[in-house]
C-alpha cells in the first residue's frame, strides 16, 4: 500500500582514523640494467612529491586533529584532562601532555605567524578598546607561583572589523598598553584603570566607559533594596543612575545614522546631558559623606567624565567598553575551567591562539573548520615567506572558505546582551553563565 518513514536522530561518536599515504617509486630500468653490465651510467629514481600531511614534523597529529584539540580548549574552555578522558572514551590514548605540545608546536610554527600580522594591522586601527584580567603562571622564572599575572586585551573599536589581540604579560604595570601603543595615535576606550589615562603618548585620546560609571551607582541602589525602595528617600545614587541611562537611551537611537550624522546629533543632544549631569553630580558630592560608596561613586564619576565626553569627539565612538568585556569573557570562562599556565611559554602560545579564536568568532567564522584549514594549508602554501602572503589566512580574509562560515559575510552581528547591566563584574558574570 505505502511505505511509512519515520525519522529520529542517531548520534555517531567521534572516532579516529588512521589514514595510510603511499607513494610509488621509479627506478630507470634501461639505467639500472646497464649499470648492472658493468657500464657506469647516473641511475635515475624517481618518486611522487609528498604533501606535509602534519603541522607538526614528526608528529602523528593532523590538521584535523590539532584543531579539534585546540577548538575544544580555547573556543569551548575544556582543559586538557578532560580532553584526555574525552579520547580514552573513543580508545585512544592522548596524554595531556601531548595535547600542550602539539598547542605550543601548532603556535610557534604557525599560528604565531597570524598573530604577528593580526597585531599589526590592529595598529593600523584608529579606534581601540582595551581591558586586562588576572592569570596565573606556575613556572615563571623570578617569580613565585601564587603571584598574579596578567592577560591584556587591545582590540579594534565597534566600527572596524573585529580583531582581538591578547598579551600576556606578569605586570599590570601602565609599561604594557605605553609599549603596545607606542608611536600610536587614535582614541582609546577603556574602564577607569589609571595608567590607560597616563601614559604620556601624545597622539593617544583616552574615552572612558559610561557604563563602569553607571555600574557604581547601580550597586547602591540594589544594596538598598531597589528602585521602589529609593524612590521615597531622594536616593542621589537612583537619580545619577537614571540620568546615564536617559544618555544611553538617547544614544540608542542614533544607531542606524552614518558617523558624521551621529557626531552632530550627539552634539546636540548629548552634550546638554552630559554637562547637566557633570554639574548636578559637582553639586551632589557635596552632600555625600567621604568614604562612603556614594562620594566614591561621584568622585569616580568626575574624575573620568572629562574622558567620556570625548565621545562626542567623532561618531565612531562607542559610549562604552562593552566589546572588550565580552571578548575577554572567553578567556575568563576557559580560567574558570583550566586555571593556571604551566610556564610563560605556554602563556603566550594562549595568549595568541585566544587571538585568532576569539577573533574568528567575531568575524562569523566556525572556528574548528577555520583553525583546520589554517593548519592544512599553511605548512604546504610554497610562497608563505612572500611580503603580503600571510593577509589570506586571517579571519576576515576573503580567501577564507565558504565552508568555515557559520554568519553570511557583512552579517556578522557582535551584540550579546548580558544578565542585568551592560557589564557586570567577572563573578557576576561567569554564575550568571553557570546557571542560564
Amino acid at each position: 500500500m505505502k511505505v511509512e518513514v519515520t525519522e529520529v536522530i542517531r548520534l555517531v561518536p567521534a572516532h579516529l582514523v588512521v589514514e595510510e599515504h603511499r607513494r610509488h617509486v621509479y627506478r630507470c630500468k634501461s639505467c639500472c640494467d646497464a649499470n648492472a653490465a658493468g657500464e657506469e651510467v647516473a641511475s635515475r629514481i624517481v618518486r611522487a612529491p609528498m604533501p606535509r600531511l602534519t603541522p607538526i614534523p614528526g608528529s602523528f597529529a593532523t590538521a584535523s586533529m590539532l584543531s579539534w584539540v585546540i577548538n575544544a580548549k580555547y573556543a569551548n574552555s575544556m582543559p586538557y584532562y578532560r580532553l584526555e578522558r574525552d579520547f580514552r572514551s573513543i580508545g585512544a590514548e592522548v596524554s595531556r601532555q601531548d595535547m600542550a605540545n602539539w598547542t605550543i608546536g601548532a603556535h610557534e610554527r604557525w599560528l604565531s605567524l597570524i598573530h604577528a600580522r593580526m597585531r599589526e594591522r590592529l595598529l593600523g586601527c584608529r579606534y581601540l578598546n582595551a581591558d586586562e584580567t588576572e592569570v596565573q603562571v606556575l613556572k615563571e622564572p623570578g617569580r613565585k607561583a601564587r603571584r598574579k599575572s596578567y592577560m591584556w586585551l587591545f582590540r579594534s573599536g565597534p566600527h572596524e572589523v573585529p580583531n582581538c589581540i591578547f598579551e600576556y604579560h606578569p605586570t599590570r604595570s601602565g609599561s604594557v598598553p605605553r609599549a603596545f601603543l607606542d608611536g600610536w595615535s587614535g582614541y582609546l576606550t577603556t574602564d577607569g584603570y589609571d595608567p590607560y589615562f597616563n601614559m604620556g603618548l601624545p597622539g593617544v585620546t583616552n574615552t572612558a566607559c559610561l557604563v563602569h560609571v553607571r555600574r557604581k551607582f547601580a550597586e547602591i541602589v540594589r544594596s538598598a533594596g531597589g528602585d521602589a525602595a529609593c524612590e521615597g528617600a531622594d536616593s542621589i545614587a537612583l537619580e545619577a543612575r537614571r540620568r546615564i541611562d536617559r544618555i544611553f537611551r538617547v544614544d540608542s537611537g542614533f544607531d542606524e545614522m552614518g558617523h558624521e550624522q551621529r557626531r552632530r546629533a550627539r552634539e546636540r543632544r548629548l552634550r546638554p546631558l552630559m554637562e547637566s549631569f557633570r554639574e548636578w553630580a559637582r553639586s551632589a558630592i557635596l552632600e555625600a559623606v567621604p568614604g562612603l560608596a556614594l562620594h566614591r561613586a561621584l568622585a569616580y564619576a568626575l574624575k573620568y567624565w572629562p574622558y567620556v565626553t570625548n565621545v562626542l569627539e567623532d561618531g565612531r565612538l562607542g559610549l562604552d567598553n562593552n566589546i572588550s568585556e565580552r571578548a575577554i569573557k572567553s578567556f575568563v570562562i576557559g580560567r574558570k575551567n583550566f586555571l593556571f599556565s604551566d610556564t610563560v611559554r605556554g602563556a603566550e602560545a594562549s595568549a595568541a591562539i585566544y587571538s585568532i579564536v576569539v577573533t574568528a568568532k567575531l568575524n562569523g567564522l566556525n572556528q574548528r573548520a577555520y583553525l583546520e584549514w589554517l593548519l592544512a594549508e599553511m605548512p604546504n602554501d610554497s610562497r608563505l615567506a612572500e611580503p603580503g602572503r600571510i593577509d589570506r589566512y586571517l579571519p576576515w580574509s576573503d580567501d577564507v572558505p565558504e565552508t568555515c562560515r557559520l554568519v553570511p559575510r557583512g552579517k556578522v552581528d557582535e551584540a550579546e546582551a548580558l544578565p542585568d547591566e551592560t557589564i557586570v563584574d567577572e563573578g557576576v558574570l561567569e554564575a550568571a553563565l553557570e546557571t542560564s
